[in-house]
C-alpha cells in the first residue's frame, strides 16, 4: 500500500510541476490512515475559528479553530464576507469536529497564508 501511495505522490508532484503551479504553501505529511493521505495538503495559518460547511454556504458541518490546518485545495463559489474580508474562494479542509472534506471560507486566514498558491479542486 505504501507503494502506491509513493506513486500516486509521485505522478501528482509530476503533474503540477509540469502544469507551472508554485506552491508557496507548505506541504505537510497527511495521516497514514486517511482517504486524503493520498493528496498533498498544505499547511494554512487560520487567525479566527470559523464554522466549516459540507458545501460551501450551507449546512453547517463543524468548526475550524484559529491555528494551523492543511488545506487540500479551493474552488471558487459564493461570496462571502465576515473579519473584515470578503472572498468566494473555499478551501477544502478536514476540521477539528472531526469531518473530513469541508469547506471554510478563506477569510479566516492569517494574512500569512491568505494568497498561498493550493491547486483547484477538481
Amino acid at each position: 500500500m505504501q507503494l502506491k501511495r509513493s506513486a500516486v505522490a509521485a505522478l501528482s508532484a509530476a503533474a503540477l510541476g509540469m502544469a507551472g503551479l508554485a506552491t508557496t504553501a507548505a506541504p505537510a505529511q497527511a495521516a497514514q490512515d486517511s482517504p486524503a493521505s493520498t493528496r498533498a495538503v498544505y499547511d494554512l495559518t487560520f487567525k479566527y475559528s470559523a464554522w466549516t460547511y459540507w458545501v460551501p454556504i450551507s449546512q453547517r458541518a463543524g468548526i475550524l479553530y484559529a491555528g494551523k490546518h492543511g488545506a487540500y485545495c479551493y474552488v471558487s463559489g459564493l461570496t462571502f464576507t465576515d473579519k473584515g474580508h470578503t472572498s468566494s474562494v473555499w478551501l477544502k479542509v478536514d476540521d477539528d469536529s472531526g469531518n473530513e472534506g469541508v469547506w471554510v471560507s478563506r477569510v479566516y486566514l492569517d494574512d500569512s497564508s491568505y494568497n498561498a498558491a493550493l491547486p483547484k479542486c477538481f
